[in-house]
């Protein structure tokens, strides 16, 4: 089954069954002057839910970060330690992105604009995901779960 979001708002939160969700893909753009934008996979639909699989921040002028990714994971209700890696930052306010997520049984795969980008191995089991929520400086064209 399909499902297929057309210009939501942000912020985008949908309940998901990760029995079969195994894509996701997001499309839209920063706004300019944006300074970030977030994609959580996690459970509940709480803006601060105790566990999140996995975040993936797209921090242009953040805090400390300036055009960074930064991934995380939350269990039990505390962050874990951030990693950023050294990903060149793909992102330009104005201009259209595709980000796709691929989760598997290890890892989250993202590939952004049709490229390989990361990998995040999994910290806790994707089957305690329940809930995408995207949200921050981002104009949603089209989320897709496959």
């Amino acid at each position: 089954m399909v499902r297929e979001f057309e210009s939501p708002e942000s912020p985008f939160v949908c309940f998901m069954d990760t029995e079969w969700i195994q894509k996701i893909t997001i499309k839209g753009h920063a706004p300019e002057g944006a300074s970030r934008f977030s994609i959580y996979l996690q459970t509940g639909a709480e803006s601060e839910p105790d566990e999140v699989a996995f975040v993936f921040d797209a921090r242009f002028n953040y805090g400390a970060c300036n055009n960074k990714i930064v991934t995380n994971c939350k269990i039990e209700g505390a962050w874990q330690t951030e990693e950023d890696g050294d990903c060149p930052f793909p992102f330009n306010p104005e201009e259209k992105f595709k980000i796709k997520i691929i989760c598997d049984e290890d890892s989250f795969k993202v590939k952004v604009n049709g490229e390989t980008f990361l990998d995040y191995e999994q910290k806790l089991s994707c089957k305690t995901i329940n809930c995408l929520r995207i949200e921050n400086d981002v104009v949603l064209d089209k989320v897709k779960l496959v």
